[in-house]
């Protein structure tokens, strides 16, 4: 095996690899919407059980405040 075969298989190996990291960074992409998707909607679920639980609007804090009196 010659010095150019060699070179031309280590490009060939570098081209190829270049592709499949362009491959791999599309897939990772994608993995990232759907894990922000994900959160979304667990945010949703979280906040179903929050308010379906006494931490819900059970123990809220009355709409208005009580008014503040004058003691001069």
């Amino acid at each position: 095996m010659s010095i150019t075969d060699r070179v031309l298989e280590a490009v060939r190996t570098a081209i190829l690899l270049e592709s499949r990291v362009s491959a791999l960074a599309a897939g990772v992409g994608d993995l990232a919407k759907d894990v922000r998707n994900i959160d979304r909607r667990l945010v949703r679920v979280e906040t179903a059980i929050e308010l379906g639980t006494k931490g819900g609007f059970s123990n809220a804090a009355p709409a208005v405040p009580p008014a503040i009196e004058d003691v001069r």
